[in-house]
């Protein structure tokens, strides 16, 4: 019995002395923050997606500031943050909490918003699964009337049914919430998960109907945030998504249009930036490519730096601005190269901005 009361007595001290040097790396790394930095100048997007899970990381362990600073230096000028991924990444009465980033004494979205403006950056918040859910979600479970098809499973998803009007307060209430809370972010952005498959039908007006409501609603409460759309290149958008993005340009939906154009080598991207809408939507909005730098995911594997800069040189090239997708597998300990070689891609005289 000693034994064990004197092994307890270690352990709760350990416990202690842990949480202790834990507190005191955070205050220290917070003392000891990067410096602000300004990237040169440039209406082009320069952007980069962070999922929820590494930008929450960032933020927990006290490396967001660097991260940042580091996008600063290579003059991004924006990074694409998932808040909606499985549940919500921040504090919310309409949504349940994504758990992989239910982190204690923590609301990281803020803490991105304050690091990024330190550092020059537009902050956006990326609605990253709009209208697909688990089958298992808690929204689903209790909600399966809102969903399309008796819940019915495509592409590994169900899908939320747009024309329903109980779906579309959900979304007017998430959206307003969120609006409400983050009055100091630069802007919000939707992708190819709004949307929906081909499987269930035409779904053309109902999905034109409910961006309408819901980018009024936003813009009502915040009308200087940046609403923006990733969507694929349209003719495929529209026939097998039900997006009709080109239209949502026309009516002013969207003030931003960063076409994903996920390709494997630069004579692809070429031939699909014809076909990408992005010409005629630049004469209306802000552009870009978004291209494909890695994610572990569904059968995707991690782009070479050589490959992927060739690509963002080529859209550079075009006029057009870019978005990497994703900042962990461009830059991260997830892509096994120093921190130096990997930066020095992006430092390339072809890819910086112009004077």
């Amino acid at each position: 019995m000693k034994r064990l009361s004197k092994w307890l007595k270690r352990l709760k001290q350990g416990a202690i002395f842990f949480i202790i040097a834990i507190f005191l790396i955070l205050i220290f790394q917070k003392v000891t923050e990067a410096p602000p930095h300004q990237p040169q100048t440039s209406q082009v997007i320069r952007g980069v997606w962070m999922t929820h899970v590494g930008s929450a990381f960032y933020a927990w362990t006290g490396q967001l500031d660097d991260v940042f600073h580091q996008l600063s230096r290579l003059n991004f000028n924006r990074v694409y943050i998932s808040v909606y991924n499985d549940g919500v990444t921040y504090p919310s009465q309409i949504s349940h909490r994504n758990q992989e980033t239910n982190l204690p004494l923590n609301d990281f979205l803020n803490s991105a918003i304050y690091q990024g403006h330190r550092q020059g950056l537009k902050i956006y918040a990326w609605f990253e699964y709009g209208l697909i859910l688990h089958d298992n979600d808690p929204l689903a479970q209790a909600h399966p009337d809102w969903l399309l098809n008796h819940g019915q499973v495509v592409n590994g998803f169900v899908w939320l049914n747009p024309s329903h009007p109980e779906v579309e307060q959900y979304f007017i209430d998430l959206f307003t919430e969120f609006a409400d809370r983050y009055h100091e972010l630069d802007g919000i952005q939707l992708d190819d998960h709004w949307a929906v498959p081909q499987e269930f039908g035409d779904y053309v007006v109902p999905l034109t109907r409910l961006t309408e409501t819901i980018t009024t609603t936003i813009k009502k409460i915040n009308p200087h945030w940046i609403l923006s759309l990733s969507p694929n290149p349209p003719e495929f958008a529209y026939r097998n998504y039900s997006q009709d993005w080109p239209v949502w340009v026309d009516r002013g939906y969207f003030d931003e249009i960063i076409v994903q154009i996920y390709r494997p080598t630069v004579q692809a991207v070429a031939t699909t930036l014809t076909q990408s809408g992005l010409a005629k939507a630049s004469q209306q909005v802000s552009v870009a490519a978004g291209i494909f730098t890695g994610f572990l995911g569904d059968g995707l594997a991690i782009t070479q730096l050589s490959e992927a800069t060739q690509q963002v040189e080529l859209v550079l090239d075009q006029g057009y601005g870019f978005s990497l997708f994703t900042y962990e597998y461009t830059f991260s300990f997830l892509r096994p190269a120093r921190t130096r070689t990997k930066e020095a891609y992006f430092q390339a005289p072809k890819l910086l901005p112009p004077p």
